[in-house]
């Protein structure tokens, strides 16, 4: 007799709502308006600390020559899928931000080597709503990389290209590393719920 089937598939619909539930309100740890601004200096970052699970904003005023360098954390267990610009105040405009592994920015704003990047990419209005975290990856140059990024500490610079002042918010979404037995786990569901459907009714 075929064991039953419910309880793989009470573990597959859960992992969908969870998946497909939409994210909390992002909690602001940095608002440019409120804390003050992000540090200028490249050698000392606003360190903001270990990002929790879920979505942390970071939101900044920017022109052209005011820069913003800060460095966050992922914690031990936990990986960053997600930089969604949740927000942009121009109708057009376009920012610059770039990425490197470490608690400092070591690369100077003018005569940059961007092979010593982990990443960059440009971004605005057309892109709110979505992730750039792909779109550093995929920097031209850097060394790059593929969502999600790994524990560890990053820093990061961001500006405005042009010379109308801009602010825009970035939300860090953080979640635990899956652990291999749920992961395969889940693969063995998805692949009786596939046979299942395979199955001609009788």
């Amino acid at each position: 007799m075929r064991a039953p089937l419910r309880p793989v598939f009470a573990m597959l619909a859960l992992a969908v709502a969870l998946a497909s539930a939409p994210g909390a309100q992002a909690a602001s740890i940095w608002s440019e308006v409120g804390d003050g601004d992000l540090s200028g200096n490249r050698l000392a970052p606003t360190a903001l600390g270990a990002l929790a699970a879920g979505s942390s904003s970071v939101t900044a005023t920017s022109v052209a020559g005011d820069r913003e360098y800060f460095s966050v954390v992922v914690p031990a267990g936990f990986q960053l899928d997600a930089i969604v610009l949740s927000a942009y105040s121009l109708a057009s405009g376009l920012s610059f931000v770039a990425v490197q592994s470490g608690a400092t920015f070591t690369e100077p704003s003018s005569g940059t080597n961007v092979a010593n990047l982990l990443g960059w990419a440009h971004f605005g209005p057309g892109q709110v709503g979505t992730t750039i975290l792909d779109d550093l990856g995929a920097g031209t140059g850097a060394q790059g990389f593929t969502p999600p990024l790994p524990a560890g500490t990053y820093t990061f610079w961001s500006q405005e290209v042009g010379s109308t002042a801009v602010t825009y918010t970035l939300d860090f979404q953080v979640s635990a590393v899956p652990e291999p037995g749920t992961a395969a786990l889940l693969a063995l569901g998805l692949g009786a719920l596939a046979a299942r459907r395979r199955r001609p009714a009788r």
